[in-house]
């Protein structure tokens, strides 16, 4: 089956659990051409007039200003890019497809979503509401919340989970999102540049650009300092920061979100929500539980419990679910409560070299860390493996959806690696 997310941190086009294509909802539309993605994304500050980042949100008839190439208003924008994102994911017109868009589209935005999607040659079958298909998989009950930060705004599905998962209302706070978080950690860069230097990188775009890029592959790795260097007129300037620099001046856009939750909520967080450093943290003080959404998790989940609905001929938008229990085969034999007297491993061996876990450790996709596979991390309770990404992961042959305790002998294998958590002495 395909399916369609439309968070536009991550739109993901997949066919049968596998992601073809991936962007995040920005544009650049310039007057003979119009770019999508990670290009509009590069240029963001250089041409910030000509790069739209809002007509995901705003979903509706509205003028851009200038206009651009094939493109008067914002439903325009929505239109090329879902033509756009068929196109390059090889869908075809008769291929079924199911949408899952995010918690706070209106009715009047859905209506105008199905025609421009009927427009651009999509064969939708239904419609999903992103809260209720990303909390199909956790294991919590009760009063949960969705949480998801998008590029411009974080939305709160509050749901009540038993045998069903039920939409019961939606949050939302314009203060804190990707490109507002940017800008609070590219004014912070700033003040640090202007301390060391009295140079702005604000008052030119490509030096503005420059921070933006390097200060967004920071945030997304797993270093915990990083040099962040413009280069203007032949002049190289450069200024140390760090994790806990870019979380501390985060902590107010973060309470945005946190004064939104009750008390009694437990946490489901969008793959997004969790890399974002501090984030997880600030939304998870007093005890608060949470469980990691994957992609994968949320596609499985979804063709399971729609199931023969999608074949009624009625397209509809999904505000609840059933949950289906979880087979055998994907229980993770240690359950996700850990003993009263843990026992952690030491290091995780990988190959033939055994690396030292200490209090945290994270696995990259590559040497450079550009994605984070799983983080390993001790605690009080034990050992716990934090999903960092949508690739499939499984701990002793079975399938791992949310964070979970893991203990000395766990085999975990993601992708094409396998590692083992032994316990070294001395």
């Amino acid at each position: 089956m395909w399916i369609l997310e439309l968070d536009d941190t991550e739109i993901r086009l997949s066919k049968d659990g596998e992601v073809v294509i991936t962007q995040p909802g920005i544009a650049w539309a310039e007057v003979k051409d119009l770019k999508f993605g990670d290009t509009a994304l590069s240029v963001a500050k250089l041409f910030p007039a000509r790069v739209h980042t809002q007509y995901w949100n705003l979903m509706d008839q509205s003028h851009v200003e200038p206009k651009g190439f094939a493109v008067e208003t914002q439903a325009d924008l929505v239109y090329q890019q879902l033509l756009h994102i068929k196109e390059q994911g090889k869908l075809g017109d008769e291929d079924e497809i199911l949408i899952v868009v995010p918690s706070d589209r209106t009715e009047q935005q859905l209506k105008l979503l199905y025609g421009i999607v009927l427009k651009a040659g999509y064969n939708v079958v239904d419609f999903v509401d992103l809260g209720v298909a990303g909390a199909l998989a956790c294991d919590g009950k009760g009063a949960i919340a969705y949480v998801s930060v998008g590029m411009q705004r974080t939305v709160i599905t509050h749901l009540n989970v038993s045998d069903r998962v039920v939409r019961e209302k939606v949050s939302v706070t314009p203060q804190l999102g990707i490109l507002p978080l940017a800008n609070t950690w590219i004014r912070m860069v700033a003040e640090k540049f202007l301390a060391s230097s009295r140079f702005d990188p604000r008052k030119f775009a490509e030096t503005e650009q420059q921070i933006f890029d390097q200060i967004l592959a920071f945030v997304q790795s797993s270093k915990n300092n990083t040099a962040i260097e413009t280069e203007y007129r032949g002049f190289t300037r450069q200024v140390e920061i760090s994790k806990a620099e870019v979380i501390e001046v985060a902590q107010d856009r973060f309470a945005s979100a946190r004064s939104h939750l009750n008390a009694e909520e437990d946490l489901v967080l969008s793959h997004i929500t969790h890399t974002i450093p501090g984030l997880t943290d600030a939304l998870t003080q007093n005890g608060r539980k949470y469980f990691v959404s994957t992609f994968g998790s949320m596609v499985e989940e979804l063709t399971v419990s729609l199931g023969d609905d999608l074949d009624s001929g009625q397209c509809s938008l999904h505000t609840s679910l059933t949950k289906q229990a979880t087979s055998a085969e994907e229980v993770d034999q240690h359950s996700n409560v850990p003993t009263e007297s843990p026992v952690h491993p030491t290091h995780i061996l990988h190959q033939a070299t055994a690396y030292p876990i200490g209090s945290e450790f994270s696995v990259n996709s590559g040497e450079l860390g550009e994605a984070q596979l799983f983080t390993l991390e001790h605690r009080s309770q034990g050992t716990a493996l934090k999903i960092g990404t949508s690739a499939p992961i499984t701990v002793n042959g079975a399938r791992v959806r949310t964070e979970l305790f893991v203990h000395p002998g766990d085999r975990i294998s993601v992708l094409d690696r396998n590692y083992e958590l032994i316990m070294v002495q001395g």
